[in-house]
C-alpha cells in the first residue's frame, strides 16, 4: 500500500504485487488546512472508514508532503549537522525531528521534518513502513525521466498538491534549482512560476514547462501559465502500475503515488 498526506489532504492506493495491479486508489481533501498536531487524528479516522487498517499488507510506503524541506550536495552533507541545513528555509523547534533521505539517482540528499506524530501512529498501525518526502520522490522520478523529457536543454517542473507547489529547474540534466511555495489561487502560483523562472533566467518561449500533480488540461491554472509560458506538457508515470481497474482520468495527478512502490529511496 501506497500513502500521500499532508495537511489538506491524503491519498492512498492498494495493489497486487504480483500482478501489478491497482485495486483501490482513493483520494480525500480536509476541509482546511489541519494543524500538525492533529494530523494524525485525521489520517487515522479517514482510513479507518475506508477499511485500510483491517488490512495486513506486504508493504507500506509513506509519503510526506510538506515544505520543510531542502537539498544538500551529497559530498557536503554532515549527518550531525542535518538540522543547520533547514534554518534558513524552516522554522525549527528544539523536539523537531529532522530525517533525510539519499536520493541514489543523483547526488543530492534531502533533508527535512516529518510528521512523527503520524510515523508514530503507522508503527502503530501497521508495523513496520517506510517514509519518504515528496521532494524526494520528485527529484527521483524526474532524474530518471530526464533522459526522455530533454537532457541536454533547460527545463523546468512544477508539481501542485493541494496548497503546496513544488518547483524544480534543471540544466544539462542537472538539478539547478528547487523550492517550494504555499498557493492560494492561480495568481499567486503565476506570480512564484514568473518570480522563479526570471531567478533562474529561464526563457518562457524556449524552456519547457512540465506540469504534475493536481493540474489538469485546460483548467484554469494551465490556461494562466500558457498565457505566458511557450510551451507545457504534462509528466506523466512509467505505468509500472496497471490502473485499467480505477480508470484515472488524468493519471498526472497521482504521479507520486503511482510511483511510491517502485521508489528505492
Amino acid at each position: 500500500m501506497s500513502i500521500l498526506i499532508n495537511r489538506d489532504g491524503l491519498s492512498f492506493l492498494t495493489y497486487n504485487p504480483a500482478t501489478k495491479e491497482v485495486g483501490r486508489l482513493k483520494s480525500y481533501d480536509f476541509q482546511e488546512n489541519v494543524a500538525e498536531e492533529e494530523l494524525h487524528e485525521y489520517i487515522k479516522k479517514y482510513l479507518a472508514e475506508q477499511g485500510v487498517t483491517d488490512q495486513s499488507y506486504s508493504d507500506v510506503r509513506l509519503c510526506i508532503a510538506n515544505n520543510l524541506s531542502t537539498f544538500v550536495p551529497e559530498p557536503l552533507f554532515d549527518e550531525n549537522k542535518r538540522a543547520t541545513y533547514l534554518e534558513d528555509h524552516a522554522d525549527i523547534r528544539k523536539h523537531d525531528f529532522v530525517s533525510f533521505d539519499n536520493v541514489s539517482s543523483t547526488d543530492a540528499v534531502n533533508v527535512y521534518i516529518p510528521y512523527v506524530n503520524v510515523n508514530n501512529m503507522f508503527l502503530e498501525m501497521f508495523g513496520s513502513f517506510s517514509y519518504v518526502h515528496a521532494s524526494s520522490l520528485l527529484l527521483d522520478i524526474l532524474s530518471k525521466k530526464a533522459a526522455d523529457i530533454e537532457k541536454n536543454n533547460p527545463y523546468w517542473v512544477v508539481h501542485i498538491q493541494h496548497s503546496l507547489t513544488y518547483f524544480f529547474v534543471f540544466t544539462n540534466g542537472q538539478l539547478a534549482f528547487y523550492n517550494t511555495f504555499s498557493w492560494q489561487n492561480e495568481t499567486d502560483l503565476l506570480y512564484y512560476a514568473l518570480a522563479v523562472a526570471k531567478n533562474n533566467k529561464i526563457d518562457l518561449n524556449k524552456a519547457t514547462l512540465w506540469l504534475s500533480g493536481r493540474i489538469s488540461p485546460r483548467d484554469e491554472t494551465h490556461q494562466l501559465l500558457s498565457n505566458y509560458v511557450n510551451t507545457t506538457h504534462f509528466l506523466m508515470t512509467s505505468k509500472a502500475l496497471k490502473t485499467s481497474n480505477v480508470k484515472l482520468l488524468h493519471p498526472h495527478h497521482h504521479n507520486l503515488l503511482l510511483e511510491l512502490h517502485a521508489c528505492e529511496l
